[in-house]
């Protein structure tokens, strides 16, 4: 398997693992799970900024990452399991570098928003707006893995 294979399909397998650990995290406090929830919330730490009043919480915790970022690894996951399916795997380079531009429009136009001081969407919308470039990236990712770009 080349070495772009296997590095796509690594991501794809933390892709979905990320999707399930985000919010089951939260909810596993203590005992054997510790250095578990320990690690994934260090992980989160190097990607996310972790701000309280921009994450989810379950069971009382906040999330490893913020809602932009549970947005794009939640979006992964629906991606992988998409792929799974056999959907929307196929096309060129630049089809795909084009779906991914376009699924990332929302996130950042929002961001822009954002920056530009036009308020605080809220950490929902910060999360919905993220899922199609979750999505499109797990796909695409799919796409390098299997080897089925053109």
């Amino acid at each position: 398997m080349p070495q772009s294979r296997l590095i796509a399909t690594t991501l794809l397998a933390l892709a979905l693992l990320g999707g399930v650990a985000l919010p089951v995290m939260p909810c596993l406090g203590g005992g054997r799970s510790a250095l578990a929830v320990s690690v994934v919330y260090a992980c989160g730490s190097l990607v996310c900024h972790q701000r309280i009043e921009r994450s989810l919480t379950t069971c009382g915790r906040q999330w490893p990452v913020c809602g932009r970022c549970s947005g794009l690894y939640l979006g992964a996951a629906v991606g992988v399991l998409l792929a799974a399916a056999s959907v929307g795997r196929r096309g060129t380079w630049r089809q795909w570098r084009t779906r991914v531009l376009v699924s990332a429009l929302p996130t950042g136009a929002l961001w822009l928003g954002e920056v530009a001081g036009l308020g605080d969407p809220g950490t929902p919308l910060r999360l919905a707006l993220a899922l199609p470039l979750g999505v499109v990236t797990a796909l695409w990712l799919s796409a390098v893995s299997r080897g089925d770009l053109r």
